[in-house]
């Protein structure tokens, strides 16, 4: 049986069956209140029906596992949150196959506007396939809630499931948000291993805005309030205007950037721990704001000093135009985005030349599967025969591609850390 988390007693709508997870959404305003009151309790699937049972042959196979503390120069954990709506539920195994490596974590949400049998039907997938079933790294929400990526909800979500992952395992080291819709991988998980091992484990990569725009315009969108229905109605919904606006914040300064952000397990501890008022104060703040997420982690980390000099002003994405080929893809970023349903044939050419990805099939590594008919020595120390082995996983071959990857990455971390001083900005920097 894949293994499911415990999930904070605060969105549990009960425990039937513990093959699936559910979250209960209670509000941007109160997430990391709860967030601090995690208790044990089980994931559901909200269903009263059980799924059918999935042979487990684990007593064949001798599963390798991540340990829990990593010497320097070993690979790191990456956390991965692959996100969608409605539909997007096929592109969403698809983008965890281009993704996917036993030593990361990976959690899957489909949001409100997707079906209950959607979202059933994920998570019998998920737990049906012999590899995920195996190393119990692929985790599903069940019951899900209302999401819009250009209001608090969307902000709200993030945090969620950068809260969940931290429940799930603390044993990770970067949290990567991935839209099902949009984004695909340009390097495999080798390489993208590869290339963050030797980067300080507290790096994180948030794109700063670069014009500063006039000062009739710098409050505007800070002054402006808007409501996201999506926060309280239980479905997405679109965000609208309130009537009348507020004052700028005048007791710390607000930045504006790339809503796709890559963030240490640091920096995620410190917005969902509650050791300290400001993430939870920003967030309330920013709850009324339009595209929260393109302000709220440079903020944070500009009116932090504790994160001033972990910084690198880049969030490793690409950003396609219509007509783009693979030619013109970069070597720097590790993703690229936004690929719609047209760009199929471009997808196919990454699976093929870049990740070597069969159809349906994941990204081969080091790690991969090994069949044996020979003598193993299984968890118990009993030889079996006959079984299945896997690869090194807490060990990584990098292709040429990605041996430079992480010189590019090296010199970035070593060049490009920002130097805030005390966050010396204009108070509010809007356009990218």
């Amino acid at each position: 049986m894949m293994k499911f988390t415990n999930i904070l007693h605060s969105f549990i709508l009960g425990f039937t069956n513990s093959t699936f997870h559910v979250v209960k959404f209670l509000g941007l305003a109160t997430l990391l209140l709860l967030v601090v009151g995690a208790s044990s309790s089980y994931f559901q699937n909200g269903t009263s029906s059980t799924p059918a049972a999935v042979p487990n042959n684990k007593e064949h196979e001798v599963i390798p596992t991540v340990p829990s503390t990593r010497p320097p120069g070993d690979p790191p954990v990456l956390a991965y949150w692959i996100y969608g709506s409605s539909g997007d539920s096929q592109r969403m195994v698809r983008l965890l196959k281009a993704t996917y490596h036993p030593r990361n974590q990976y959690l899957l949400l489909l949001d409100a506007s997707s079906s209950a049998s959607e979202r059933t039907d994920l998570a019998l997938s998920i737990q049906a396939d012999p590899l995920f079933n195996a190393f119990e790294n692929v985790n599903v929400v069940g019951r899900s809630y209302g999401v819009n990526q250009m209001g608090g909800s969307g902000l709200a979500a993030m945090l969620h499931a950068s809260a969940l992952l931290l429940k799930i395992t603390a044993n990770w080291d970067w949290f990567i948000p991935l839209s099902a819709a949009y984004d695909y991988p340009l390097y495999t998980q080798d390489d993208i291993l590869h290339g963050f091992t030797f980067l300080p484990r507290d790096l994180n990569f948030v794109h700063f805005s670069n014009n500063t725009p006039s000062p009739d315009d710098q409050d505007e969108r800070v002054r402006q309030v808007v409501v996201d229905p999506s926060l309280y109605t239980g479905k997405s919904s679109p965000i609208f205007n309130a009537k009348g606006t507020r004052n700028a914040p005048n007791t710390f300064k607000i930045l504006a950037g790339s809503p796709w952000v890559i963030l240490s397990r640091s920096l995620i501890d410190f917005c969902v721990k509650g050791w300290d008022n400001f993430p939870r104060k920003l967030l309330m703040y920013m709850s009324n704001m339009p595209s929260p997420l393109e302000f709220y982690f440079q903020t944070l980390i500009c009116n932090t000093p504790s994160f001033h000099n972990t910084t690198v002003d880049n969030d490793l994405r690409y950003v396609m135009s219509k007509n783009d080929t693979l030619s013109k893809i970069g070597e720097f970023p590790i993703v690229a985005r936004p690929f719609e349903n047209e760009n199929e044939a471009l997808l196919q050419e990454i699976d093929n030349k870049i990740l070597n990805r069969s159809a349906n099939g994941v990204v081969p590594g080091k790690w991969s599967l090994e069949h044996t008919t020979n003598n193993v020595t299984g968890n118990n120390g009993n030889k079996q025969r006959d079984g299945r082995r896997w690869g090194d996983i807490n060990s990584v071959k990098a292709s040429p591609r990605g041996v430079q990857l992480g010189l590019a990455l090296s010199k970035l971390a070593n060049e490009g850390i920002m130097r805030f001083d005390g966050c010396p900005r204009p108070s509010i920097l809007l356009n990218r």
